[in-house]
């Protein structure tokens, strides 16, 4: 039977479409809070009118989970909730559009893109015959008629009927963004002057006068200035809700009672590790780091592992410290001469079919076909196949084991047949370097990791410091008498899911949005990190309070006033040669000003400047205008215009090709804000 796996593990779109059956797994005990108190409300955001359910979105987590972790074992839960989160409202709020435009993907549409002419990419090459290279719509049938339900599990068909889903959510994505796109356009009247500024050059003269010039004792700034500039400027100091903290950390690491039982432990092991006949299980089960059992030049041996190259097989040395918390034993396993290295190539199949696609392969490169292009179109390890399945040349130990195995136990030129957990290959050995003596080494590691005892040690020394203070004075106080470094996390979000240092930092984040400035936490457990946290700030949502951007302030508002002093007393000139002289600048120049930039030479990013300088015509001087740091005054030198062009086509063509490669990605941000996207779920996590 033909399964579908590889459509699900190519197909980008299932990361969106998640095919699995639905979970019945309702968190419960995420709806308490830290008092116990059940909240009753599973609102977790909402989008527009519509309410995004907690158990809902929940499930979806947990189905994302579940296909990602196939993939990714130590998938991160909260990056998987944050993609989910944004699946949700982007699949709500176009479902809305859709709907209110009558957007559909009819039920032929997606026949059409199965079983038409020209099928969707993933199911001509699902489908395609690797000895033909031709699209098999024989097979296509066989397994929607038949195979699809052989599958007694019903995986096949939730994995084909997810599958539909996507391509048919595609397609309705790609009408919506198409019909944005075709609602774009440009005037000739706009086309033209764009032509016109992207051809026409202007060489100018200037004069500048810095705002340093004049003194800054000279002007003087109130908080009334700064509170008026920030009013007026109001867009650019809002700021969201957060909270700072600061904090101090118990780090709880091995005491001395610690290291010695590690180390008992792994004097007791070695006889046992020594005799033992299957060192790789040996080592998985007992090992606290596993650590491949393979074959190595001497060269590659750590000093303390070099004296087993002239040991006997069977011989155990150590414990030695791998590391500052990690004792380790050695054991020779085998010497043999092998390749240093090898140069292969392969083709990967993962269909359930895999055994005889590949049979097929060998067969047709035996009799002379090429093995490179067989596995630039048929190979499923796209890294690779577009390069013939080329691997290049790799040592021992960087390929899964039964594939490091099959490539230096053969002989250079074989074809070689091996199973891993990526699929099924065909291997051929290219070129095998020299034979050298190399070693197989076993390693048995222990961890030296703190007790229980320990633990609770560190945990009661921080818990006497979160009982004895009650207020920042003291904690300050008693954590510069303590020698304990503060740390600081400021600007947290309430939906803040990380802070440096600090495993899932969720709860610590929650108490300061319970809590007033001042206050002191108790006892937070982060991993090996015990915490113990005081809030030192609480910002509201809205315009930024003058004393968190005086400095940034301070400075702009004493250049506008030093730029609108100036700007009267130059407004009586009428040449540069007179402000030149009066106030001592130098006349200089700037050549090749385009108004399609704002880049000015020697004076960087300038657009006043720009603006200034095509906003006069020819032998005309500007007016004083201020830009960043000081005032200026330009006389346009000399036009250089472009030979007389009556089409701008190219130029229409390219303002609606610029505005068309933005247009999905603005109007969907436009959606966003027009539904006022409400989210909850730092209520919940």
């Amino acid at each position: 039977m033909v399964r579908l796996e590889n459509i699900r593990n190519r197909s980008g779109l299932l990361l969106v479409v998640i095919g699995l059956a639905m979970l019945a797994f309702i968190l419960t005990d995420l709806m308490s809070s830290s008092n116990g108190a059940v909240s009753t409300d599973l609102v977790l955001g909402e989008v527009g009118d519509e309410e995004i359910d907690y158990q809902a979105f929940e499930q979806r987590v947990q189905q994302a989970l579940e296909v990602q972790r196939a993939s990714n074992p130590s998938v991160n839960v909260d990056q998987v909730r944050s993609s989910v989160w944004s699946q949700v409202v982007r699949e709500t709020i176009l479902s809305n559009q859709y709907n209110n435009l009558g957007l559909e993907v009819s039920s032929s549409e997606l026949f059409d893109m199965v079983q038409g002419d020209n099928p969707y990419p993933t199911v001509k090459q699902s489908f395609t015959n690797p000895e033909t290279g031709q699209f098999d719509r024989a097979r296509l049938l066989q397994f929607l008629k038949e195979d699809i339900n052989n599958d007694e599990t019903g995986q096949a068909m939730q994995q084909w009927l997810n599958f539909e889903e996507a391509i048919r959510k595609e397609r309705q994505n790609n009408k919506y963004n198409a019909l944005v796109a075709k609602g774009l356009s440009a005037s000739d009247w706009e086309a033209q002057l764009t032509k016109k500024y992207q051809s026409e050059i202007r060489n100018v003269s200037y004069v500048q006068i810095p705002f340093q010039s004049i003194p800054d004792s000279l002007i003087s700034v109130t908080d009334s200035d700064l509170k008026s500039y920030i009013n007026d400027n109001s867009s650019k100091y809002q700021q969201t809700a957060s909270r700072t903290i600061e904090y101090v950390v118990f780090n709880v690491s091995p005491s001395v009672e610690d290291r010695n039982d590690a180390q008992d432990w792994i004097q007791d092991i070695k006889s046992d590790f020594s005799q033992t006949d299957n060192d790789d299980l040996f080592v998985r089960k007992n090992s606290d780091v596993f650590n491949r059992v393979i074959f190595v030049s001497k060269d590659d041996l750590t000093d303390d592992v070099k004296p087993l190259t002239t040991a006997q097989a069977g011989t155990v040395i150590g414990p030695f410290n791998q590391n500052a918390n990690t004792l380790r034993l050695a054991k020779l396993v085998e010497k043999a001469s092998r390749p240093d290295s090898v140069e292969a190539r392969h083709i990967l199949i993962t269909t359930a079919d895999a055994d005889a696609k590949i049979d097929s392969l060998k067969n047709v490169i035996s009799k002379g076909q090429s093995f490179a292009a067989l596995a630039e179109k048929f190979s499923q390890d796209q890294g690779s196949a577009v390069n013939g399945g080329d691997l290049g040349w790799f040592t021992e130990g960087l390929m899964v084991e039964e594939f490091n195995n099959a490539c230096f136990s053969a002989r250079k030129g074989d074809l070689v047949v091996v199973n891993t957990q990526f699929g099924t290959h065909l291997i051929e050995v290219v070129d095998k370097s020299k034979s050298i003596e190399k070693y197989k080494v076993a390693y048995m590691d222990r961890q030296i990791t703190y007790s229980n005892t320990t633990y609770q040690n560190v945990f009661a020394k921080a818990g006497k410091f979160a009982a004895e203070n009650s207020d920042y004075e003291q904690f300050d106080a008693s954590a510069t008498a303590e020698n304990l470094s503060k740390r600081i996390a400021d600007e947290l979000q309430e939906s803040t899911i990380s802070i440096p240092g600090l495993e899932n930092p969720r709860e610590l984040v929650r108490w300061a949005y319970k809590s007033e400035v001042g206050d002191v936490s108790d006892v937070f457990e982060f991993g090996n990190k015990i915490v113990v946290a005081t809030l030192t700030s609480i910002k509201k949502e809205g315009l930024k309070d003058v004393e968190d951007v005086r400095a940034e302030v301070e400075t702009l508002v004493r250049n506008q006033k030093k730029s609108e002093r100036l700007m009267e007393e130059l407004s009586g000139y009428s040449s540069l040669d007179e402000i030149s002289s009066n106030y001592g600048s130098t006349i200089n120049t700037a050549e090749g000003l385009n108004f399609s930039t704002t880049q000015v030479p020697n004076l960087g990013d300038q657009p006043a400047f720009v603006g200034a300088a095509f906003a006069v015509q020819e032998g005309q001087v500007s007016g004083v205008f201020s830009s960043k740091n000081a005032v200026f005054a330009l006389k346009v030198d000399k036009v250089i215009v472009a030979a007389e062009n009556t089409d701008f086509s190219n130029a229409k063509n390219s303002i609606v090709n610029s505005l068309k490669s933005r247009s999905s990605f603005q109007a969907y941000q436009a959606l966003v804000e027009l539904f006022d996207v409400k989210d909850n779920r730092a209520k919940f996590y």
